[in-house]
């Protein structure tokens, strides 16, 4: 009896206006007081050093090999250690903590808070069982948050209206159906065993983009499964049980009740979309906050290693917003492919005075005459040299971001313990010199960079990247003022009229000498020619915030799910369950495949060996192509494996996906009230 008034006092308490002021008066003092110590933490005495340039330079003011190291990181990487993203998941805990409060919950969360240390708690103490305790507190926590914000969904949603009402059911209906149920726990159990999956041997780069990968791809599909289904069922059911009638005989139109379901489905699909891309969010936070391989702490590198690679690598690739641009293609003479063209069919006449050339002939003539020409322009002989250009980069003269090449080179059979020495270079200064192995991407950070003036052992500006171990000391050096002439240079001053020209040899760069004078330059080449294959040369530079990135990615999958609740009470208004579900989930597949679609037709051959028309595979081809068409803008979006490989989700974009799937939607829904209008839903047959 004295424990149900504890908690029956305790209710009236955390309903008090007077405890939820409090309460959030405290919850906002601590996130404040969190942001404002991530702030302070991250100024870095070497940089306001370093916005003195006559200050003097002494032995109680020298600047360490580590505090080099953070100078460089922070002016290479842009702030990646920066407040921010402390500061949005200090705003994301508070946010739901003041969700709790105001829901009058907030005590009940505290001891559901203490409950789950006590039982946790011991569990974290011992290595065998800390994934338990890991996988325990995970589930809680995003189960917690769920429930929360369905009840502040609902009530947003509260207040009279139809629609409302609808809404309101159609949240009740999702936590009492057991197919949603099935979905939502699947999806919580799944975000919180996936933490324990990674490898901590791993380097960081790919756990983060283990994480992402897993973490946003599969809560899309599980939450996109679950609307395709629940759409279909909350409307087919009504109808074939009947319990439509309730709603229909009452003053509700047909628009009210199609777009009741719609805000019903699409709350919930965002719902479980910021539950699961908060703990992604703030999990990867944490990640990015451990140490990467080479580093004795986060940030901080080995002494005298330089940035590490696994932190570059992460930080520019993958937790940013890249811009990528590929080499350009070579430029074709089109005068001189059609007059091949012409020559080839001249003597396929000659052989064959019957044979017919069709369009499809010819355009299969000029695919190859361009991919012949560009497999020799991005082919190198062994000790040859090409020049590669990269255009459109939209970066100013004084833009100081990270810019990095990402190349692959083929060679014989791509053995995989042969490497070849690949010699890259700005034009005018020094070639770098890389082992490079075969068959896989490799990466380049070629800007920001520092350049050394020409010496005489040395009579070629000499270049200074960022992953060089020589790179820390360099900055060093020059804070110091004992390298007169070296510059610091950027990634805008390097762009010439929107282009960057890089030139790739196949070998070593190396001085010829003779006696001990310098007397000229040449490639030592390696063992074989090399071909850059397709995709395989492209140039990535900062073009976002990977926060701002993740933000527009969050909003596209919500704008997909809307689409796919859209669409699966389209069908369900004059289909049944188990067909409406079909077809959904049919045109759910088209739509996330078009992209692989619009690939694979391109080398899907309608003709046989012999030059003949295959109609079978002409349909397959139409349809393929139609398909791709439809759902071209879906398929450009592609928000997941942007983010994961650190490819900005441009705002051009987005808002492209939003007025195009933005229509279909409206198109639908007119559709679907259209169709409930003509149908006979609720008419009493007296039986």
């Amino acid at each position: 009896m004295k424990l149900n008034e504890l908690k029956a006092r305790a209710d009236r308490i955390q309903q008090l206006r007077g405890f939820k002021l409090i309460a959030s008066a405290v919850i906002v003092l601590i996130a404040v007081i969190v942001s404002v110590s991530s702030l302070v933490a991250s100024a870095s005495p070497v940089l306001q050093q370093a916005a003195q340039p006559n200050a003097e330079v002494g032995p109680e003011s020298s600047i360490t090999n580590t505090d080099a190291a953070q100078l460089m990181l922070e002016t290479v990487l842009q702030g990646a250690r920066g407040p921010t993203g402390t500061v949005i998941a200090s705003g994301i805990v508070a946010g739901a903590a003041l969700v709790v409060v105001w829901l009058g919950l907030g005590l009940t969360y505290l001891m559901l808070g203490v409950v789950l240390a006590v039982f946790a708690g011991p569990l974290w103490l011992f290595e065998e069982t800390r994934g338990l305790s890991k996988l325990i507190v995970g589930v809680v926590v995003l189960a917690a948050s769920f429930s929360a914000l369905m009840q502040g969904l609902r009530l947003i949603l509260g207040g009279k209206g139809p629609i409302r009402a609808i809404a309101r059911n159609v949240l009740a209906e999702a936590v009492r159906l057991r197919l949603s149920i099935i979905f939502i726990v699947l999806l919580i159990f799944g975000l919180a065993a996936l933490p324990g999956m990674l490898n901590a041997e791993q380097p960081l780069r790919y756990r983060v983009q283990s994480f992402m990968q897993f973490g946003t791809g599969g809560s899309f599909w599980l939450i996109a499964m679950l609307t395709v289904f629940f759409s279909v069922s909350t409307v087919a059911t009504e109808q074939r049980d009947k319990i439509i009638w309730q709603t229909m005989t009452k003053p509700v139109a047909a628009w009210q009740y199609i777009f009741g379901k719609w805000l019903g489905i699409s709350g919930l699909a965002a719902v479980l979309l910021a539950v699961s891309s908060s703990g992604v969010f703030l999990f990867v936070e944490y990640l990015r906050n451990q140490p990467a391989i080479g580093e004795k702490e986060a940030y901080i590198a080995y002494a005298d290693s330089g940035l590490s690679e696994d932190r570059l690598v992460l930080e520019t690739q993958i937790l940013s917003a890249q811009r990528t641009i590929p080499a350009e293609e070579p430029p074709m003479d089109q005068d001189k492919i059609e007059t091949i063209i012409e020559q080839t069919i001249k003597a396929l006449r000659d052989e064959d005075p019957d044979y017919v050339v069709t369009q499809e002939i010819r355009d299969q003539m000029l695919e190859e005459l361009y991919e012949r020409g560009r497999l020799m322009y991005f082919s190198i002989p062994p000790g040859g040299t090409q020049t590669y250009v990269f255009k459109d980069i939209k970066l100013g003269a004084t833009e100081d971001v990270p810019m990095v090449i990402k190349y692959r080179v083929d060679a014989s059979a791509n053995e995989p313990d042969l490497q070849f020495k690949i010699s890259i270079g700005l034009l005018g200064m020094a070639p770098v010199v890389r082992d490079t192995g075969l068959g896989h991407t490799h990466t380049l950070p070629i800007a920001p960079i520092i350049v050394i003036p020409p010496v005489p052992s040395d009579p070629a500006p000499r270049v200074i990247l960022p992953d060089e171990a020589s790179f820390t000391r360099a900055l060093q050096a020059i804070e110091r003022g004992e390298l007169p002439g070296a510059r610091y240079v950027t990634a805008g001053e390097m762009i010439a009229d929107g282009d960057l020209v890089i030139e790739i040899s196949n070998g070593e760069f190396a001085y010829t000498v003779e006696g001990r004078q310098i007397v000229g330059t040449g490639t030592i080449p390696n063992s074989a020619g090399m071909r850059i294959p397709t995709g395989g040369l492209s140039l990535s530079y900062n073009a976002g915030s990977y926060h701002a990135n993740y933000a527009r990615t969050m909003g596209v999958l919500w704008l997909k799910l809307s689409f796919l609740a859209m669409l699966g009470i389209f069908c369900s208004t004059f289909l049944s369950f188990p067909v409406a579900s079909m077809v959904t989930f049919g045109v759910f597949l088209m739509a996330e495949s078009s992209g692989y679609l619009r690939l694979a037709i391109d080398n899907y051959a309608t003709l046989n060996a012999q030059g003949q028309l295959n109609f079978v595979k002409l349909i397959i081809s139409a349809i393929t192509f139609s398909v791709s068409w439809i759902f071209k803008t879906y398929a450009e979006l592609s928000p997941v494996e942007r983010l994961v490989n650190g490819q900005v989700v441009g705002g051009v974009t987005v808002l492209k996906g939003v007025g195009i799937i933005g229509l279909w939607c409206a198109l639908l829904f007119a559709a679907s009230v259209h169709i409930f209008r003509k149908r006979d839903l609720a008419i009493y047959s007296g039986q």
